[in-house]
């Protein structure tokens, strides 16, 4: 059946006019065998690690083998993503899928999504916009909006609608159509109606943060009916981060005593019920508090070591807490629409909190403010990932393994060959190599082209290779200057696409080059109305933060638009003391040392920042088979022969470019490749 789809006589070659792509042919196959393998060992199924950098085609290729699988076997079909973007563009293969398995006489499929109602557009906010805005052509578009939402299911439902076909120019509009917890069930029908056909659909479209949920058994689907089967991971190696950020807190029981009170009037919870769970709320707080200032040199104190009587006055306010805030999330029924996430955010309060008294391995920090002057309560899991194992081995009775397939353009940054290159994420994940059924790494030779100019002899970003405590970097201005000319050197050489780590860098760069070519995403402004900008021509180039991945940025005619892609620095977020301090106290728990746990804890940062350069430099640049765009890199730590080599980052058939790259220097000039000396890469935060 591969050979069928995907050889140059295939269906897609002849029927579709796709071109042929060998890469997307052995990947296809790889799927293949993934799909047709027995279970792994008596206690887990199979886990497959494909590797597929852009350009081969994967999200068809694995779509259509999963499609014909399911469509002939009757079995189910998880597919998680990390963006929703990714969501909606696998959603735009459906019909494809269902036209192939028609040519095949196969049953067409199911197919659904799985999203948060963030995602979700609300009808009568649509409709108060259009009473409310003086724009005729506008007001029209709402309403033939409106119509639609009101009358079918389809593309407008999802928020994502309003940018791409009405024409109203609000930064603020977006977030006044959404979905919240304070829309009525009406307005909520399509979000329940995805949920519902969740429950039964074939193939399931969801997020990464839906599949760990799944694993601290969270039931988001209906466990009376038919299990998955299967679960592919696409962007899978941030299914990690999906996993941190649910297990991660910081807090005060202050703010869940104000969403309490919040919640009574809202929802109509008992009045004695919230007023017991505020006082308890706020006489933990004072404790905190009271510690805060005793401890006030230590932004973050680890609550096991405070002293007796502190310690005993600190748990017994947790206990209290508990006691109190019990009733309250018992008494919340999953049926009210009304303040969903103010209610998910009580019950994670509420769960973390449990997990301090129940779980050994899981200390508690108290976090002090010196500013704010308050405490709050700070938790971390550094081994969160480690859940997603429970995929494989069966969550429950209703979901036995699951054969689990794990890809990414970025699976591995590492010159390490065969399973090896995948190391780190298996065990990020808690997949034994035993568990491995196949792996693979398919990269098409030739797919587009870079070159490369990188920083000459400047300063580094920042002053200090460290955050101070509060928690901003002081930049360097020798840098800043530089790195304004370099997008200066950019633009006149055609669209640019500059990408920063931070929307305080933007703002950085726009005082130094404001220039009305260039369009500045600041925070609370909007990317998709810059690239609407660059596409009509009206500026030459966008500076943001958050392109780096999930972003396609093309002429309106799909052509390529883009001839730089500019990257200030290493997108590196250095962790906060507090969050150091909270992975640390875990590790410790887990009779490790603190050592051990920050040499993870710099991986761990230092591999995202390399995944998150390559998704940008070069996802965002080569787009199709014929472009062709320069690299520009302003970050003077980064190079053949510097502390970040990025062997491994830069895919090998451009890797000659790299290293051939030139040098631009403060005065704008651009000097010949330096001769490589071989020093070692050294982990640090900046």
């Amino acid at each position: 059946m591969v050979n069928q789809l995907f050889c140059p006589e295939g269906i897609l070659f002849q029927h579709y006019s796709f071109e042929y792509r060998e890469q997307q042919h052995q990947y296809a196959q790889a799927v293949t065998q993934w799909l047709t393998s027995d279970r792994a060992t008596d206690d887990s199924a199979p886990v497959a690690m494909l590797e597929g950098e852009t350009g081969i085609g994967k999200s068809l290729a694995y779509l259509l083998q999963l499609a014909i699988n399911l469509s002939r076997t009757g079995r189910r079909a998880l597919v998680s993503t990390y963006t929703v973007h990714l969501i909606q563009q696998l959603g735009r293969d459906r019909k494809i899928i269902q036209e192939v398995l028609s040519h095949l006489n196969l049953r067409p499929l199911k197919i659904c999504n799985r999203l948060g109602r963030a995602q979700y557009v609300s009808a009568s906010k649509v409709l108060e916009l259009a009473e409310s805005t003086d724009s005729p052509s506008d007001r029209k578009a709402l309403l033939q909006w409106h119509q639609k939402i009101q009358k079918s299911y389809g593309p407008h439902v999802y928020l994502n609608w309003w940018h791409e076909n009405t024409s109203i120019n609000k930064p603020e509009t977006e977030v006044f159509l959404g979905l919240t917890e304070h829309c009525s069930i009406d307005d909520a029908s399509w979000y329940r109606a995805d949920c519902q056909m969740a429950n039964h659909a074939d193939l399931v479209f969801t997020s990464h943060t839906v599949t760990m949920l799944a694993t601290r058994n969270v039931t988001l689907f209906d466990s009376s009916e038919q299990p998955f089967s299967y679960l592919i991971a696409d962007e899978a190696d941030r299914l990690p981060d999906a996993a941190e950020s649910l297990y991660r807190l910081r807090t005060t029981p202050q703010r869940i005593a104000a969403l309490c009170g919040e919640l009574k009037e809202s929802c109509g919870l008992p009045a004695q019920q919230v007023n017991r769970a505020c006082l308890a709320l706020r006489e933990m707080q004072t404790i905190m508090d009271e510690t805060g200032r005793l401890y006030r040199d230590q932004s973050c104190l680890l609550s096991r070591d405070l002293p007796a009587s502190l310690g005993s006055r600190y748990t017994t306010a947790v206990k209290r807490s508990l006691a109190a805030l019990k009733p309250l999330v018992e008494s919340i029924q999953p049926s009210i629409e009304a303040s969903f996430n103010k209610m998910n955010t009580l019950k994670g309060f509420y769960q973390s909190l449990n997990s301090i008294l129940t779980d050994e391995y899981q200390p508690s920090c108290l976090a002090w403010s010196p500013v704010n002057r308050i405490a709050s309560v700070a938790i971390d899991n550094p081994f969160a990932g480690l859940a997603f194992s429970r995929w494989t081995r069966g969550i429950s009775d209703q979901q036995p393994p699951v054969s689990v397939m794990l890809t990414s353009g970025t699976l591995g940054i590492s010159t390490q060959q065969g399973i090896a290159r995948f190391a780190p994420l298996r065990s990020a994940l808690g997949i034994r190599e035993v568990d491995i059924s196949s792996y693979g790494r398919c990269a098409p030779s030739h797919y587009g082209d870079i070159r490369f100019v990188l920083a000459g002899d400047v300063p580094n970003p920042f002053m200090d290779n460290r955050e101070n405590d509060n928690e901003q970097a002081d930049y360097n201005q020798q840098w800043l200057a530089f790195t304004a000319n370099m997008l200066e050197a950019c633009l006149k050489e055609g669209a640019t696409l500059c990408l920063c780590p931070s929307f305080a860098e933007v703002a950085e760069l726009q005082t130094l080059v404001n220039l009305p070519e260039i369009g500045y995403h600041l925070r609370g402004s909007r990317l998709d109305e810059l690239i609407e900008q660059l596409q009509a021509g009206q500026i030459t180039a966008i500076v943001t933060p958050s392109a780096w991945e999930g972003v396609g940025i093309r002429s309106k005619d799909g052509s390529q638009l883009l001839k730089n892609i500019m990257v200030t620095r290493l997108p590196v977020q250095p962790p906060s003391r507090v969050m150091e301090n909270a992975f640390a106290a875990r590790y410790i728990s887990n009779g490790r040392s603190r050592d051990e746990a920050n040499k993870v804890l710099f991986a761990r940062v230092r591999d995202r920042g390399l995944r998150k350069l390559r998704q940008g430099l070069i996802g965002r640049g080569i787009r199709a088979s014929q472009d062709s765009v320069t690299g520009w890199i302003a970050d003077p730590r980064i190079g053949p022969d510097r502390r970040y080599r990025l062997a491994g980052v830069i895919p090998e058939r451009f890797f000659s470019n790299y290293e051939q790259a030139e040098y631009f220097q403060s005065d704008g000039h651009r000097i010949p490749p330096k001769p490589k000396t071989g020093k070692p890469e050294v982990l640090v935060w900046l």
